[in-house]
């Protein structure tokens, strides 16, 4: 792995044209963990990536992102949100309380939106992890041979 890249395992579990579902594989030191039921890690998760052109159902891949189109994506999702949210509910809190709430709902609502606008627009390409396709019989740890 190279430094400033995150990788995952997983297998692929369904294609369709050009998009691939892969199920990630659960990390073995996940189920010894105590925070696994508040954190989400511990469960298998799929996402749905753009298909390597020789995937087939049952192939194990190896997701990688780089680190700092990760947090891009992360700023943008969660940042982006929070800041329209206070935003909305200041340039509205003279107006009193319910504007100020009206304010910060708009605020978000508008937060999520550019979120979506932007993430399709410029972004899709560079939050997307590129997958690579390993050797059909290699199973991954937390997965089940």
């Amino acid at each position: 792995m190279m430094p400033g890249t995150l990788e995952a395992r997983g297998r692929v579990v369904d294609v369709r044209g050009d998009v691939a579902e892969v199920r990630i594989a659960v990390a073995s030191s996940c189920h010894g963990c105590r925070a696994r039921a508040v954190c989400g890690s511990g469960a298998e998760r799929s996402v749905r990536i753009t298909a390597p052109a020789i995937a087939v159902v049952g192939d194990p891949v190896v997701l990688k992102l780089e680190q700092t189109n990760f947090t891009l994506g992360m700023t943008i999702g969660y940042l982006l949100p929070a800041v329209t949210l206070l935003l909305g509910a200041a340039l509205l809190s003279f107006a009193g309380d319910a504007a100020a709430a009206l304010g910060a709902a708009s605020g978000l609502t508008t937060g999520l939106f550019l979120v979506r606008l932007l993430h399709r627009r410029l972004f899709a390409d560079r939050v997307q992890p590129a997958a690579s396709v390993t050797c059909p019989s290699q199973s991954f740890p937390g997965e089940s041979p």
